[in-house]
């Protein structure tokens, strides 16, 4: 130790005052709901359902709990999409498409054109087998097919819209809430490969309605135990069950099938990704084993909550056609009958999600399969 000029011990100092510095935190997020740039959905995703309760019907193009990923340009679209050329037919290569309804003209633009969408019916072919043609036939869930048009094969076989393996959209999260159709300003760069664009909702000006009423931007969730309606091994697998026991009068609805439910067959264990099946992308699946980063989650349960327990299907629940008058009219009856006698005793949850054919096969004395009273337990996240 050495001496001061006073004699005195002092410290044998080293090195020199010191400036403080600033490491700047790079969290932009809290843990389980990131912030993004873009917390809208593409402009190009047709309605699934319109929202009875919102002023002139909104468009819902994303159910709340539904799993998504992100477009080139940044916005939220289901988790399952894909683009570009697939493989052979033979191969297992498919067709993926957007069909337009009535309540997109105007609000909805193509996916492949960036125009607008013009009629009730327009189809937006964004994935083709490598050896498909103009003049094949896509046939939709709901039963409904379109005939490619001249130029569609070789649109779909370009088309970049989403980046990464396979053309496939990859799960970031599931979205919170509903997600309404995207009315603000859109500014097309590019049709090159499917529309790239740059969204504006801030210049009023921009937007097609004003006064209205409509929230387009989300929060995605990262992590979550969610538990979805099965509704079997394909997205109409519910048709054909109920088609073939004879049950009467039982139709299986787009409206039931727009709301997050899982397709495919549930296994305990098995690993979770977005469905690929036509007009099902957002819902889960079964891992098809093809990439591992389209893995978004586990199956951590499988609950068929048939026997009814608790006698949930004597609790009187209320639901009298006769007593629905006035002016307007839910045209989804299922949407409003209470989980109870008029379900069966099955939750409003399952009922909704399947059309209410667990109390038309119960009441007709059909046989009662497992698709119709079934939960899967999906962990979404990504420790697995």
């Amino acid at each position: 130790m050495a001496f001061d000029i006073n004699n005195q011990y002092t410290g044998s100092l080293f090195g020199r005052d010191r400036i403080g510095h600033t490491t700047p935190d790079a969290e932009a997020t809290e843990v389980l709901r990131p912030w993004l740039p873009v917390p809208y959905p593409a402009p190009y995703l047709p309605a699934i359902r319109q929202d009875q309760g919102h002023p002139v019907l909104a468009n819902v193009v994303l159910s709340s709990q539904q799993l998504v990923g992100q477009d080139k340009s940044g916005a939220f679209v289901p988790a399952g999409l894909f683009c570009g050329t697939q493989g052979t037919v033979s191969n297992g290569g498919e067709y993926c498409a957007l069909k337009y309804g009535a309540s997109d003209v105007g609000f909805a633009y193509n996916a492949i054109t960036g125009n607008l969408v013009a009629a009730a019916g327009e189809v937006a072919v964004i994935a083709a087998p490598s050896d498909g043609a103009d003049g094949d036939v896509i046939t939709f869930a709901d039963g409904t097919t379109y005939t490619l048009a001249t130029g569609d094969a070789a649109a779909a076989k370009a088309c970049n819209l989403f980046p990464g393996k396979n053309g496939r959209v990859k799960p970031i999260g599931l979205v919170i809430r509903n997600v309404f159709q995207y009315i603000g300003g859109v500014d097309v760069s590019t049709t090159t490969g499917g529309m790239g664009y740059t969204l504006n909702g801030v210049i009023p000006i921009k937007f097609k309605v004003h006064n209205y009423m409509h929230e387009m931007g989300t929060a995605v969730q990262t992590e979550m135990v969610i538990r979805l309606p099965w509704i079997g091994a394909l997205p109409n697998t519910l048709t054909t069950l109920a088609s073939g026991d004879g049950v009467s009068g039982y139709v299986q609805s787009n409206y039931s099938r727009s709301f997050v439910h899982f397709t495919g067959t549930p296994t305990f264990g098995a690993l979770v990704q977005g469905s690929a099946a036509l007009g099902d992308a957002g819902n889960y699946t079964e891992w098809d084993g093809t990439s591992v980063d389209d893995v978004c989650g586990r199956v951590i349960g499988i609950q068929n909550i048939y026997p009814i327990r608790d006698y949930a299907n004597r609790v009187r629940t209320l639901w009298d056609p006769s007593r629905l008058v006035g002016p307007i009219k839910d045209p989804n009856p299922s949407s409003i009958m209470m989980g109870g006698s008029q379900t069966g005793g099955i939750d409003y949850q399952l009922n909704l999600g399947t059309d209410g054919v667990f109390k038309k096969a119960y009441d007709q004395g059909k046989t009662l399969h497992n698709e119709y009273s079934t939960y899967v337990l999906v962990k979404v996240g990504a420790c697995l």
